[in-house]
């Protein structure tokens, strides 16, 4: 039986406590107030993949992980933690299924107190390319703006989620510090093998499989000894381990205020103004990383 403090138990223990959060959330659904959700409060949930392709599932996986922790760079907006929207997906019997229709998203963001949910797609594109997709769903409004999406060869598919992190930010109205952008370019791992191997403790983890993600965590960062990400989630200490056991947490007292938290950065006026009713913005930016 493992310890309480290897990083299985460590592991097990986030996911439980996340568990107990989703579950309060579900059961205090009829009485939030959407309204008050924090205008910049963003959520990221795995990409959908269409297809039963074993190699891109995983990568989907990984690189919405990865994506979050590249959005989180800015203090413009406040991200919700994987732990709390993997719990909640988990209630939602939306892990595997994935979350593909925008009139899903809104009731997610809810659950989670995020005011805006980015859902998307990993697709094949030409030559072997994988190409990402992504749309940004108003919990509110329930309006969907068509985001952007980027593409590079497989073996450099770490190029795209770089690429849709710039122009997440881009399209939102939030101007970089040369420092963010600088650590958002920093390549996590160039190695394919290690980025999937990460991928699958992500796709573990959101099952609520602790052994499972942290082996998979482990084989990534054996692969990689440079892949920092996957080192640390292998021993299951995140860099941000007080603010993940935090959010559990503050989800439900968020969901017990009616998410009423206030927010005190003011950014662009892009990210607070709701979306256009019935619309859908089909602003579509391509980045093609050529070999």
């Amino acid at each position: 039986m493992a310890c309480a403090s290897s990083p299985i138990a460590r592991r097990t223990t986030l996911i439980a406590n996340a568990d107990k959060a989703a579950k309060a959330a579900l059961e205090r659904e009829a009485g939030l107030d959407a309204s008050k959700i924090p205008p910049r409060t963003f959520a990221v949930v795995p990409f959908a993949v269409a297809s039963s392709d074993t190699l891109l599932k995983p990568l989907s996986f990984g690189l919405a992980d990865l994506l979050l922790n590249d959005l989180a760079k800015s203090p413009m907006l406040r991200l919700v933690e994987r732990v709390q929207t993997d719990a909640m997906l988990r209630e939602l019997d939306l892990v595997d299924k994935g979350v593909t229709d925008p009139r899903q998203a809104p009731r997610v963001g809810r659950l989670v107190g995020a005011r805006r949910i980015l859902i998307g797609e990993a697709t094949r594109g030409t030559a072997g390319a994988v190409r990402l997709n992504a749309r940004v769903v108003d919990v509110i409004g329930g309006t969907v703006e068509q985001l952007v999406f980027a593409e590079a060869p497989l073996d450099r598919v770490i190029d795209a989620e770089k690429a849709l992190a710039l122009l997440v930010f881009e399209r939102l109205g939030i101007t970089l510090t040369p420092s963010q952008r600088q650590r958002i370019e920093q390549r996590q791992t160039t190695q394919l093998a290690a980025l999937v191997a990460y991928g699958r403790g992500v796709q573990a983890e959101a099952r609520g499989d602790a052994a499972g993600a942290t082996a998979a965590f482990e084989d990534a960062a054996r692969l990689d000894a440079a892949f920092t990400a996957a080192r640390t989630q292998a021993v299951a200490a995140p860099a941000a381990s007080a603010q993940r056991a935090s959010s559990v947490a503050r989800v439900l007292d968020l969901t017990t205020q009616a998410v009423n938290a206030p927010v005190a950065t003011k950014v662009a006026e892009a990210v607070d103004a709701p979306l256009a009713a019935s619309s859908l913005l089909s602003i579509l930016i391509t980045v093609r990383v050529i070999p």
